[in-house]
């Protein structure tokens, strides 16, 4: 598989190329950060890779490396807009076997607060069945991506 052209069929790819919309929060040359249309909670950050990979194990370390810096920048910028208040999960389904849907590298950003853990756990319980529910509003998306692009660290 030639993995610096776009997957025919996938999703990621196809928001990469601009042919699906995306709320963008950062991006560079190898990564874009958007945000997950089927947030489990708001401020849900997806970071894919801008060419075609599947699992984590495809990329070399130095790549490794900057899909966790951006991680911690979104993450900040989570923290930082009121988003997160203590912390976050980072959630990488790597293969099928681990409820991988799509078959592109995406690292989860998830904010959490405190006594969150209910509905947290049960959005991420109907996810792992498969259930997404319904899509969040673009304009309300578009908003949260410019408040969380405001306060990256440069």
């Amino acid at each position: 598989m030639n993995h610096d052209t776009p997957h025919a069929g996938c999703i990621f790819c196809a928001i990469v190329a601009g042919d699906l919309p995306s709320s963008v929060v950062n991006e560079d040359a190898h990564w874009m950060a958007v945000m997950d249309i089927h947030p489990i909670r708001s401020g849900h950050v997806l970071i894919v890779p801008k060419r075609h990979v599947g699992r984590i194990a495809e990329l070399d370390p130095s790549a490794q490396q900057r899909l966790f810096a951006m991680a911690d920048a979104v993450m900040r910028a989570q923290e930082a807009s009121g988003h997160a208040v203590g912390g976050g999960n980072l959630l990488l389904n790597d293969g099928i076997a681990a409820n991988q849907h799509i078959p592109h590298l995406h690292l989860h950003c998830i904010p959490r607060k405190r006594g969150d853990m209910a509905g947290f756990g049960l959005r991420l319980l109907a996810r792992t069945f498969g259930l997404f529910g319904r899509q969040a509003n673009r304009e309300a998306l578009d908003g949260i991506a410019r408040a969380l692009a405001a306060r990256m660290p440069s």
